[in-house]
């Protein structure tokens, strides 16, 4: 991983987080003494544990006394400049791997995807030798033959990337082991994101090495410069920038006005042939009025944050068919992905046509399967009234406590995990009305970015003849909340004219009105 590598003084002095129980000053006063000592190599191969072939993962290279990590010259990392204290710190390499290091015993992890396991080794590296581990990183689950394939709906890069980010997108997704890797074009005022050098489109120079890279959009508008306002969405598979992008506060005239309003820019998204996916666990005062007006075609939970499932829940309540996505907004640096099945082949259409199907799980670990009645996710099964069969599994890589089935917000059943990491559900679940059911996992475990680990099933929807399962009380909560978005529209947003602001306000009269007619038909 290059011809120069950093001293011991340049390597500690470039460490952002120590390891759990390390001093800062020890670790020094070690090297101090160890940097007498000629430095040894540490290299190897990396390859698949089933194809045998070389492969690109992430590594964490630990000494074993002190705690510190190690780094080689010039890395591709998964967190640049992070200080968390509670993360761990990997390089990406594709298919070897390379750096000089004080003699001692170091912990090596190497890690690809979440349907590969996770390899921990110990090596001792002696003064002056070069100490060759090859790793195979095994395979826990592949997705691919039953027609699952991942993606990552939510990426950007900021100018403070310490490397090229050409190097980082040709490495990176297929590090990941993603199938599907999405960037986001977006404008926050003057702020240098450098990922809005590439074209608006498929990367093709990126797409390769397994994995589809498009280029799309994130349009936002917050009410300050970090409050909540209209929301974010994302914009995929567009032919064309939908502009403005950015609107209010967050354009590049801060002063901009708060129009148009992001329903009107996905509605405009869906003209072209995009796909919206809102953002960030529906975050923002638009959020049930774009669902309302049926501009909405996915929805991320999580998005570089903990996932939060109320809002999702109550938008299902309301009887919208939503699908569940993920993606990990600042970098690729956690797990966060959708698993997507596909009709037929493969390719980045039949991949969005199934996320607007909702045949669709998400994950930042475990690998998730759901029947209801036969049906998966994104289906709809009729029934009548009485027990109706339900199975799920989760299999994972990193720990989780329990397997549980969700029906209409609620879990009705549930099983823990065997040895932390594998659950199993047969059940027969009565059925009173109409509604969905999902599997998601529930986890007191962290992942390496110090995470909840979760993941979440797409709904399977469940219709009985003549009995509706819109609730009332989900309705009017959304009704009351838009009635109070629009005060502080007419009170605090900024319009060109009043026509433009009788429009904002008429997109959310009508979401506020098609949450009343569910309320009174109760």
């Amino acid at each position: 991983m290059g011809d120069r590598h950093p001293s011991r003084r340049e390597i500690l002095g470039s460490i952002a987080v120590l390891g759990s129980g390390a001093i800062l000053v020890p670790a020094r006063a070690l090297a101090r003494v160890q940097e007498t000592r000629p430095r040894g190599i540490l290299r190897g191969a990396l390859r698949d544990g089933a194809t045998k072939q070389p492969v690109a993962a992430k590594l964490r290279i630990v000494d074993g006394d002190s705690g510190v990590e190690f780094l080689p010259a010039a890395p591709i990392r998964t967190m640049p400049r992070s200080r968390r204290a509670d993360v761990k710190h990997y390089f990406y390499a594709r298919g070897t791997y390379e750096l000089a290091v004080p003699p001692g015993r170091y912990q090596v992890e190497v890690v690809r995807g979440i349907c590969h396991e996770a390899v921990t080794t110990t090596v001792e590296v002696g003064s002056g030798l070069t100490r060759v581990l090859d790793v195979e990183v095994p395979v826990l689950r592949d997705l691919h033959p039953a027609g699952w394939y991942s993606g990552n709906t939510h990426t950007h890069y900021h100018l403070e990337l310490d490397e090229d980010p050409d190097d980082r997108l040709r490495l990176v997704p297929p590090a990941e082991a993603l199938d599907v890797s999405v960037l986001s074009y977006l404008i926050r005022n003057d702020s240098p994101y450098i990922s809005n050098k590439y074209p608006v489109g498929r990367l093709e120079a990126f797409s390769r090495d397994g994995t589809l890279v498009d280029m799309g959009e994130e349009a936002r508008n917050n009410s300050t410069a970090w409050g909540t306002g209209y929301g974010h969405c994302l914009f995929l598979n567009i032919p064309r920038l939908v502009e403005p992008v950015s609107t209010g506060v967050l354009a590049r005239d801060p002063k901009a006005p708060d129009y148009p309003t992001l329903s009107m820019l996905a509605a405009e998204a869906k003209r072209i042939g995009g796909t919206t996916v809102w953002c960030h666990n529906g975050g923002g005062m638009e959020t049930p009025v774009a669902v309302a007006l049926g501009v909405v075609d996915a929805f991320n939970l999580a998005d570089g944050q903990e996932a939060l499932y109320e809002r999702y829940y109550r938008l299902l309540n309301c009887g919208f068919h939503l699908p569940a996505s993920t993606g990990t907004d600042w970098w690729i640096y956690d797990h966060n992905r959708v698993f997507v099945r596909t009709d037929g082949p493969f390719t980045y259409a039949s991949w969005i046509a199934g996320l607007r199907a909702g045949r669709t799980f998400i994950s930042n670990g475990p690998l998730l399967e759901l029947s209801v009645a036969g049906k998966g996710p994104g289906d709809r099964v009729e029934l009548q009234p009485g027990p109706v069969a339900v199975s799920a599994r989760a299999v994972s890589r990193l720990a989780f406590d329990r397997l549980q089935i969700v029906n209409d917000g609620a879990v009705v059943a549930e099983a823990l995990a065997r040895g932390g990491r594998e659950a199993r559900l047969e059940v027969e679940l009565p059925v009173t009305r109409s509604g969905w059911m999902a599997a998601r996992v529930a986890s007191s475990a962290k992942t390496h970015s110090g995470y909840t680990v979760f993941a979440h099933t797409s709904p399977v929807y469940v219709q009985l003849a003549g009995i509706p399962g819109r609730r009332a009380a989900d309705a009017g909560a959304f009704v009351d909340e838009i009635e109070e978005s629009m005060r502080f529209i007419r009170k605090s947003y900024r319009f060109a004219s009043e026509a433009d602001r009788a429009i904002a306000l008429g997109r959310f009269q009508q979401g506020r009105d098609f949450y009343a007619r569910l309320v009174a038909a109760k």
